[in-house]
């Protein structure tokens, strides 16, 4: 079986696809705390695992904010949040950059 009938196989079942998110999702999240570019691999992999087209849209979209809330979680938790949202329009840029990321790299998902 080819790679593109595999990654057809997990988006059919609905168990396979949830645990395959799960794992987008994880490894995603490592990937973006090592290094930027886990913010394509992130997009890409809950990209793939989305069921359509528009789901991978909304699944980068929404790995996107995670990213975000997962790094305002860890300046809540040093305690320089204040900080960060009193830079203005720095802050605004620090949020759309992983979103806009995220989103951008689900287009994978034409692909296959």
């Amino acid at each position: 079986m080819s790679l593109t009938g595999r990654v057809r196989e997990f988006r059919t079942d609905e168990r396979l696809r949830w645990a395959t998110m799960v794992v987008a999702i994880l490894v995603g999240l490592v990937a973006a705390a090592l290094h930027w570019a886990g913010l394509f691999l992130g997009g890409a992999l809950v990209g793939l695992a989305a069921e359509t087209r528009k789901r991978a849209l909304l699944a980068g979209l929404g790995f996107g904010v995670l990213v975000w809330v997962v790094f305002a979680a860890t300046l809540l938790a040093s305690g320089d949040l204040g900080q960060y949202l009193a830079m203005g329009q720095i802050t605004v840029v620090g949020l759309a950059i992983p979103v806009t990321t995220a989103t951008f790299a689900t287009l994978v998902r034409w692909l296959l």
